[in-house]
């Protein structure tokens, strides 16, 4: 049986763009974030530093060939960039267009629309929009975002499933005319000499309703958020002081989350608990549409860089409850004769979210995913 391929998601601000010295300050990308993160209790790795030191800009073409050539050597089987569109408007492009013209950087890849609109919410204020997403009902503009999309659906590299081009739409639901959309979508592909596409929603949360998923044909689970969201698990949301507590009856529990909530203060969650919910729903229909599943992996998530009192901290994973969960939802995914695993991120670094190589432990989270694609192959 094949074993899966694991798509890591790439994330591209760690470049300054106009938009952003306007709203964050000059020169603001996301490495400011990560190299300002504090400690939030004893014991708190912050800030996340890379392992050599190295600050990269991803606009640069040999940063982008050596970020392949390591994924590739460990076993991570492509990315997926992150792709902003705004009716027209581009955000954080040059990565994404820097690696298209050098076909030299071997790697294979989709691309993912974050198509969600961009507020100030990591400082507490979500009302305050800095660009708003409106998914205009407009078929000229539709065209002008597929004539973009084309060169990277032709591309040699593109990640293909049914030999269709991938794309992935991180809020799928929030697109009011999905289906025209789509439909034009796709006869512009076959009209272009492609087969079609293939669509994947991206679920990270509960949805209100789920009409929208028959424009679709894939429906990934990214994590932690789906997990964290789902009706399966019972989320702890006590500060580090009380962490130690959570055997006490559920009414003290419950008095303790309300102090929380009081002061905005940061969660801990017991990342063994979550990826207890992933492993045994993976794979799980959930909805009446007929839809592909696919699942998401991670090792670690901390948004204090972003978020700082108010972060989200997933902990309690060792290396070896990681390599053991990897495995398994490998494993589940080649039963059910899926190609592809996801993996939340390559370089997320500002939620501590990261494949690559960082000061505190070297090369280790790279090694578990080759060491995964060795005992697999050996199945």
């Amino acid at each position: 049986m094949t074993i899966p391929k694991l798509i890591a998601f790439y994330f591209p601000q760690f470049h300054a763009i106009p938009e952003n010295d306007v709203w964050w300050g000059a020169g603001f990308h996301d490495w400011q974030l990560v190299q300002n993160a504090k400690p939030l209790f004893n014991g708190h790795y912050q800030p996340r530093i890379p392992i050599d030191g190295n600050y990269y800009n991803p606009c640069d073409k040999e940063t982008l060939a050596k970020q392949a050539r390591l994924a590739s050597e460990y076993g991570v089987g492509g990315f997926s960039f992150y792709h902003y569109w705004f009716d027209g408007k581009l955000m954080l492009e040059k990565p994404l267009e820097t690696f298209l013209e050098h076909k030299q950087i071997d790697i294979p890849f989709c691309l993912t629309w974050a198509n969600e609109t961009w507020t100030r919410a990591w400082i507490g204020h979500p009302e305050a929009v800095l660009i708003q997403q409106n998914h205009t009902d407009n078929v000229d503009l539709w065209r002008r975002h597929f004539d973009y999309l084309l060169p990277f659906f032709k591309d040699e590299r593109a990640i293909r499933i049914d030999n269709k081009p991938l794309l992935l739409i991180y809020q799928p639901f929030i697109i009011a005319n999905t289906q025209e959309m789509f439909g034009y979508w796709r006869k512009w592909a076959e009209e272009s000499g492609l087969p079609g596409l293939y669509l994947m929603a991206v679920k990270g949360h509960q949805y209100p309703s789920c009409d929208f998923l028959k424009s679709y044909d894939g429906l990934l689970k990214t994590q932690p958020r789906e997990a964290f969201g789902s009706k399966h698990f019972k989320h702890q949301n006590l500060t580090d002081r009380f962490y130690w507590l959570r055997k006490l009856p559920e009414s003290i529990q419950n008095y303790l989350r309300k102090i929380n909530q009081s002061i905005r203060s940061y969660q801990i969650i017991d990342a063994n608990e979550l990826w207890e919910v992933i492993l045994k729903n993976a794979y799980c229909p959930e909805f009446k549409e007929s839809v592909d599943i696919y699942e998401t992996a991670f090792f670690d998530w901390d948004n204090t860089a972003r978020y700082k009192n108010k972060a989200k901290i997933y902990r309690g994973l060792s290396f070896d409850s990681m390599e053991n969960n990897l495995t398994e939802l490998m494993k589940k995914a080649r039963e059910h004769d899926s190609p592809y695993v996801f993996f939340n991120a390559w370089n997320e670094w500002s939620e501590g979210a990261y494949l690559e190589p960082d000061l505190k432990n070297g090369y280790r989270y790279l090694e578990i995913v080759k060491r995964v694609n060795q005992n697999l192959s050996a199945l």
